[in-house]
């Protein structure tokens, strides 16, 4: 018997898909809407079956949903939070090397 929660689980397998920076380079292209697949080939300058990969982890951890529209696969984001986390820990990592860092909207900061 595990003392992990399924909630517990969950939130884990989404931070484990978010581990590669390809895969975060993906969602935050998808903060602003959904995305064919074909838009993140040239973006992150590798082949279609890497880009492949990399949207099967996330969609995999629940990450992103897609559905077909036409010939193509659009993606979006399950969870839109996670840029803005993404974002408050960049803007923090900012404050720190500036030695400023205050309040940065964090509970319990």
């Amino acid at each position: 018997m595990s003392i992990f929660s399924k909630e517990d689980e969950k939130i884990a397998e989404v931070f484990k898909a978010l581990g590669h920076p390809s895969r975060l380079w993906i969602v935050k292209r998808l903060s602003s809407g959904e995305q064919p697949a074909g838009a993140f080939v040239a973006g992150l300058r590798v082949d279609f079956s890497t880009v492949s990969q990399h949207l099967s982890v996330l969609k995999r951890a629940g990450v992103i949903e897609s559905h077909k529209r036409g010939q193509h696969v659009f993606y979006s984001l399950v969870y839109p939070c996670i840029p803005w986390l993404m974002e408050r820990m960049e803007y923090r990592d900012r404050l720190f090397e500036k030695g400023q860092l205050g309040d940065i909207g964090c509970p319990g900061h």
